[in-house]
């Protein structure tokens, strides 16, 4: 009983820490890195800057991909924070309503920092960059330091389990307090609506965004045939986490949550298609 209560406290405390203290973060970043900028209706805004990227603090902006289809982002929403970390130009169009009200965040501070984290943090930045740039129709895998410089040097703490060919790994709408990383096998992640979001292959992760962002699971995940799956228990990646500076940590949740809304694009394109 007291593991359990043990286990449910530390849950907790990420939801609580990731979820709900993005203001904290915002302000424990030194201030040369972050400026707030108040844009009225009938003033222009640059959102396509290599060197900033930007966060919404009030108001609201519709974006929109090549096949048309729109999110629209709302307080706490990253615009073109992705593009700043590699250095591309904008792949989504941007058209606000009235005044909005931002952070601008400095992109050659966020390169700086992220180029300067743990193999854990880097890796899950690094293949969600490559997941929101990237075709979803191949496996992204992890980099290669995060078995050399994560999973090896803490194989006594992780786990490995088997999930015979047709066994649920996590569903849809359950809390989350691991992530995962594929040694063998396939895994096909599905919607709440049993659609086909992808199909991952040996070195992929998955479960982190959910995780790290305080948030059930959005998807489900099946094995397709006999895995194989080394399980990164949450209070391993919170102490990981914890290492980072608030600027890397900031830019991990909002990488993760751009992803959030680009497979929400991806998907409402591949239904059209249906």
């Amino acid at each position: 009983m007291n593991l359990l209560i043990n286990k449910l406290n530390c849950f907790l405390i990420i939801s609580n820490c990731y979820m709900l203290s993005l203001n904290k973060l915002l302000k424990l970043i030194p201030k040369h890195f972050i400026e707030k900028i108040d844009v009225l209706p009938t003033e222009e805004i640059d959102l396509n800057q290599r060197d900033y990227c930007h966060l919404i603090r009030e108001g609201e902006i519709l974006s929109f991909a090549e096949n048309k289809f729109t999110q629209l982002l709302k307080k706490n929403d990253p615009v073109g924070l992705a593009e700043t970390i590699v250095g591309k130009s904008n792949m989504l169009n941007y058209k606000r309503y009235g005044e909005i009200k931002l952070y601008r965040l400095d992109g050659k501070a966020i390169r700086k920092e992220i180029n300067q984290s743990g193999a854990l943090v880097k890796s899950i930045v690094k293949y969600s960059l490559k997941r929101i740039f990237d075709s979803q129709e191949e496996t992204v895998k992890a980099p290669l330091m995060f078995e050399e410089e994560f999973l090896y040097p803490n194989e006594k703490e992780l786990r490995r389990r088997k999930f015979e060919e047709g066994t649920w790994i996590f569903r849809s709408g359950f809390s989350n307090d691991k992530m995962y990383f594929l040694e063998k096998g396939r895994v096909q992640l599905l919607t709440c609506n049993n659609r086909e979001l992808a199909i991952l292959g040996m070195g992929a992760c998955f479960g982190e965004s959910t995780l790290i962002r305080g948030k059930k699971h959005n998807n489900s995940a099946l094995a397709m045939e006999n895995c194989l799956i080394t399980v990164i228990d949450d209070n391993i990646l919170e102490r990981e986490i914890e290492k980072e500076t608030p600027l890397v940590q900031l830019t991990l949740f909002l990488v993760l949550r751009r992803l959030e809304f680009m497979n929400s694009l991806r998907m409402a394109d591949n239904f059209s298609r249906d």
